[in-house]
């Protein structure tokens, strides 16, 4: 069996000196005394007790749940289950805090101008909790606004064809936006500042009109560089699933539309096999082209890398 003193401990278990002196005050921890000078003695079993203690403080368990967990009293399942519901709960509370911290950000207020009643008053009718629904629909607001601020394209008034005529071209959407901008890197693809966020500017080419007589037409996009704070408060499964409902919903709204009103007639009784086929023909083909249009629409949105 290993024995060995505080420092020894601290350097292998990862825990300070100073909280294993704690540790042991508050009774999880009962190290061996060195009888001829009374020194503190860690044996393996003290060092697994040190770690376990910091794995669970990691997680912020309260002591009093640790002392319970290695008493016996109450089993670590149990214990982790009662800190993930504390850690839920607590969880909202913060987003609720951060929600309000943005809010306040972007006011752009002096302390000073600051009406501190008013926003305690708003603090205290925060919803601190929210349901499933709730938290979903706050999500999708969420990813919304990501989606705003992470792309956006315009088309220039002039030719793009140098990087001297691409500034140009950037400057003058900034002021017919009202936007102020600030160029960091000038070439065909741009970089520039905007309310402190980094964007790169890139131009791609649409064709305007029908076959042999459509004109390419330049367009400016811009796209953000790095992450959205918006997108990174929603976990990345989530966001992906919401990215593609926001995009899918326009044409599940016109789907809907159309199948109401015209659900009579499709799925009437009495119909010959011939009506029949017809109108799961006109069922599968509507389903087609609305799924057809959602897809454009986050291809066009997230996909395309035409530069």
């Amino acid at each position: 069996m290993t024995v060995m003193n505080i420092k020894q401990a601290s350097q292998i278990s990862g825990v300070s000196p100073q909280n294993i002196r704690y540790y042991e005050r508050e009774g999880l921890l009962c190290p061996q005394r060195d009888p001829n000078n009374a020194y503190r003695r860690y044996s393996d079993s003290d060092l697994r007790t040190l770690k376990l203690i910091r794995m669970l403080r990691m997680l912020d368990m309260p002591l009093d749940d640790i002392r319970l967990v290695l008493e016996g009293t109450v089993s670590l399942p149990q214990a982790l289950q009662s800190q993930e519901k504390r850690l839920q709960a607590r969880e909202k509370t913060l987003q609720a805090a951060i929600r309000f911290c943005r809010e306040l950000k972007t006011s752009a207020q002096d302390v000073g101008q600051l009406d501190v009643d008013v926003c305690l008053e708003r603090m205290k009718k925060t919803p601190q909790a929210g349901g499933f629904f709730s938290g979903w629909i706050r999500d999708y607001k969420r990813v919304a606004a990501a989606q705003h601020e992470e792309q956006f394209t315009f088309v220039p008034d002039g030719p793009v064809t140098t990087p001297r005529e691409f500034t140009d071209a950037l400057f003058a959407w900034s002021r017919a936006a009202g936007k102020d901008i600030v160029i960091t890197r000038e070439g065909m693809y741009p970089r520039f500042t905007m309310n402190g966020t980094e964007y790169e500017a890139y131009r791609i080419y649409r064709r305007i009109g029908y076959g042999g007589a459509g004109v390419p037409v330049a367009i400016v996009r811009c796209r953000l560089c790095g992450n959205s704070e918006e997108d990174g408060a929603v976990s990345p499964a989530r966001r992906r699933l919401l990215r593609i409902l926001r995009c899918s919903l326009p044409s599940l709204m016109l789907f809907a539309m159309i199948m109401v009103p015209c659900s009579g007639w499709l799925f009437s009784s009495g119909q010959s096999l011939q009506e029949m086929f017809l109108s799961v023909f006109v069922v599968i083909a509507l389903a087609a082209m609305c799924g057809l249009s959602a897809w454009f629409n986050y291809y066009y949105h997230f996909n395309d890398q035409t530069r």
